[in-house]
């Protein structure tokens, strides 16, 4: 038995459950454009663990050098500019390959390491889990293959290793090895001299490193860098130093002056306001004014008035206070120079031990200073010695070679940059790839889950309901202007957005006039109540009397966007036991033609019995008597079921949710309860569309338009 389709408020049939609509590649599009942020991070973090739980290669470098052999020495002809360069056969480079592959030469080869760099060569062999292993032996490590470049005298010399300065380290080793191999074989004269300045420069080249290594750790050690500018500072604190010395050794004596000179003023019975130190102290000055005034009072009182009377007794109280004050200013006064030069002595000592040890410093550095010097000037001199010996060595290769061999270096062998084992570039565009589809699964992924509200597929496909239109995001409106957009032509496309809007409610109604129209939301701030005030507007100017009912009695907010009072409404109305025809005038406001405001007025603690209130006492009837169109402002029908009430006894609905705020499944659930009361719903209207939106989503047909749009058509 086949199970009976729902069928929604509007009398469509509702799709199932689960989404029956396509998604296509510019829904996929905009789901990444939305969260591409959040797909980034994700594809980031994807990418770094790709890589880094890589298991580790250890890397080998190769590196190549060339050498290029001639049949015969080189002769300069008669004719400028012309050399005889002609090879012969490919049989003697055969024998040249072979006898580079013998034994007797690789062992010369090693042989020519320096314990230096047979040490750096191996130590790249290390393993780094058995450290302590021992290393293996420099034949073990130094590999090379030779092979002939085709149609040419030139034999290369490839190399590995797992140091890139090692394998071109190697490389240009054979190459000149096999060189000095054949001059020694050819000319054995000259080897005797070679030798000995080889072995010279080697001596001299682990002195030169020595005295360099010296020099280097004598800089790291003592930071040179910086050891004139240190100089240069504590120079400057010395001076600095002495001046402040000078400076305390000068107040001390000051100081020590003023004391004697009170203790010269004590013993001598001397008054000691003459001393200016003491008279400027604190209150001094005006104490003294002051015990000189009591006591001058005192003579004329004593013309007067016998001891015993109480002005007598007042003015000796006031002396002797005024004395007591005085002498502790004096002692505080003396107390405080005592107590500076105390200071001065102390803060002198610190000083002095201060400036000694800087002035310790200035010679430790000097003598770093020094130091450095001598051994600068020895690494320079080594370096010279070593410079001319080499000097000397290359020329003696030089000649031996132009009169004994005719293999020359072709080309030096490079340092590799990267290596040819680990391809760390196919592994970077493997993370990147694995980012990059990190990237469009998670954005994607999130777009399909995501269940709010925001395409016009969501409302006509998946909850079967009518698109009414869609308004943009209002910007830089204050709230009353907002509120007003269409009427105050604040902005065209906010203008021809609600008159679509309309022109939808008008072509799809069926139901004659008068009618009832109810505007509610599932949530709060999805602008239900702005959506209301607008429409009203639209459907006064196309000439239908209009009134707008705030029924949002648990949070009434039309009367302060129309700027009206709202402290009487149609609730005080209702609730008035006269009839209708005793009750007097409605309390509206007239807005504009064809326009009127009917405010919630006081808010009732029973705001559902309140809207019963609205239908029995004929309020509804009323309304309707009087006016083409009665929309009614309700609370969020998701949150509160005052909409729910008053659908029994309207005609329409209207739906606004927010873009991008409400789920697809709260929005069903209301539409279902809202099915049950028997009202039509009209259609749904998208508020707040974010401007950059209304296209990429496919809103065009929709009321959505643009205001540039309009400022074109008109100007052409």
């Amino acid at each position: 038995m086949a199970l009976k389709p729902k069928i929604s408020a509007s009398g469509r049939v509702l799709p199932p459950r689960a989404p029956s609509v396509s998604i296509t590649p510019r829904d996929m599009i905009q789901m990444v454009l939305e969260r591409w942020y959040i797909g980034l991070a994700v594809g980031v973090l994807v990418s770094a663990a790709f890589v880094y739980f890589q298991p580790k290669v250890i890397p080998v470098y190769r590196t190549e050098t060339s050498m290029l052999f001639d049949a015969h020495k080189a002769h300069v002809l008669n004719v400028q500019g012309i050399v005889d360069n002609e090879f012969e056969g490919a049989n003697e480079l055969n024998t040249h390959m072979e006898q580079m592959r013998s034994a007797t030469f690789i062992n010369y080869v090693l042989a020519s390491f320096t314990p230096q760099e047979t040490k750096k060569i191996q130590e790249a062999y290390r393993d780094p889990e058995h450290k302590d292993a021992p290393l293996p032996s420099l034949g073990a490590i130094v590999n090379f293959s030779v092979f002939a470049r085709r149609g040419t005298s030139i034999l290369g010399i490839a190399v590995t290793n797992r140091d890139p300065e090692c394998a071109a380290l190697i490389a240009d080793r054979i190459a000149q090895r096999y060189i000095a191999f054949n001059s020694e074989r050819a000319a054995s004269g000259t080897t005797s001299a070679m030798l000995f300045l080889s072995n010279q420069s080697q001596d001299m080249r682990n002195q030169v490193e020595a005295a360099e290594s010296a020099l280097q750790a004598y800089r790291a050690k003592n930071n040179i860098a910086a050891v004139g500018q240190n100089q240069n500072i504590v120079l400057t604190k010395v001076g600095s130093l002495d001046n402040k010395l000078v400076e305390v050794q000068m107040e001390q004596v000051e100081a020590n002056s003023v004391m004697d000179k009170i203790l010269d003023y004590q013993r001598g019975g001397k008054d000691l306001l003459e001393i200016p130190e003491v008279r400027s102290y604190g209150q001094v000055a005006s104490l003294a004014g002051r015990l000189a005034e009591l006591k001058a009072t005192r003579g004329l009182l004593e013309q007067k008035y016998l001891r015993n009377h109480p002005k007598m007794l007042e003015n000796q109280l006031q002396t002797e206070q005024a004395q007591h004050d005085f002498d502790d200013n004096v002692k505080m006064a003396i107390a405080g120079i005592q107590t500076k030069i105390n200071l001065a002595v102390q803060f002198e000592k610190a000083l002095k031990a201060e400036l000694a040890e800087d002035q310790n410093k200035v010679h430790e550095l000097d003598k770093v200073s020094v130091d450095y010097t001598l051994l600068e000037q020895d690494a320079a001199t080594k370096r010279g010695e070593y410079a001319r010996i080499m000097e000397r060595l290359q020329e003696a290769n030089i000649a031996n070679q132009m009169d004994n061999t005719s293999i020359r270096i072709f080309d030096r062998a490079y340092i590799p940059g990267t290596s040819g084992v680990a391809n760390y570039v196919k592994l970077w565009m493997e993370a990147g790839v694995l980012g990059l589809g990190s990237l469009f699964a998670v954005t994607i992924g999130l777009g399909l889950i995501d269940t709010r509200i925001k395409t016009a597929a969501h409302i006509e496909g998946n909850l079967g309901e009518t698109l009414l239109g869609a308004v943009k995001k209002i910007k830089g409106l204050s709230e009353f202007e907002r509120a007003h957009a269409f009427r105050l032509h604040k902005d065209g496309a906010l203008e021809e957005s609600y008159r679509g809007i309309y022109s939808e409610i008008d072509i799809r109604s069926k139901a004659p006039f008068p009618r009832t129209l109810v505007v509610t939301s599932a949530m709060p701030a999805d602008g239900k109540s702005l959506t209301s005030s607008n429409l009203s507007a639209v459907f006064a100017a196309h000439g239908r009397r209009t009134i707008l009912v705030d029924c949002d009695l648990r949070r009434p907010g039309l009367h302060k966007v129309f700027g009206t009072d709202g402290t009487t409404g149609w609730t005080d109305w209702a609730l008035s036991p006269l009839p209708i025809e005793e009750r007097g005038p409605l309390p509206t406001t007239l807005v504009s033609e064809n326009l009127s405001l009917l405010p919630a007025g006081k808010l009732p603690n029973n705001p559902t019995e309140m809207l019963d209130r609205l239908i029995s006492s004929g309020l509804l009837k009323h309304l309707k008597e009087n006016y083409d169109m009665v929309m009614l402002d309700t609370p969020p029908v998701a949150v509160f079921p005052d909409a729910l009430l008053l659908c029994r006894h309207c005609q329409e609905l209207i739906y606004v949710c927010r873009w991008g705020a409400v789920r697809i499944g709260l929005i069903r659930k209301t539409l279902e309860r809202l099915a049950e009361t028997g009202i039509v719903v009209r259609g749904l209207i998208l508020n707040r569309m974010p401007g950059a939106k209304l296209n990429r989503y496919g809103y065009e047909s929709y009321g959505s338009y643009d205001k540039d749009y309009y400022k074109a058509y008109a100007k052409s």
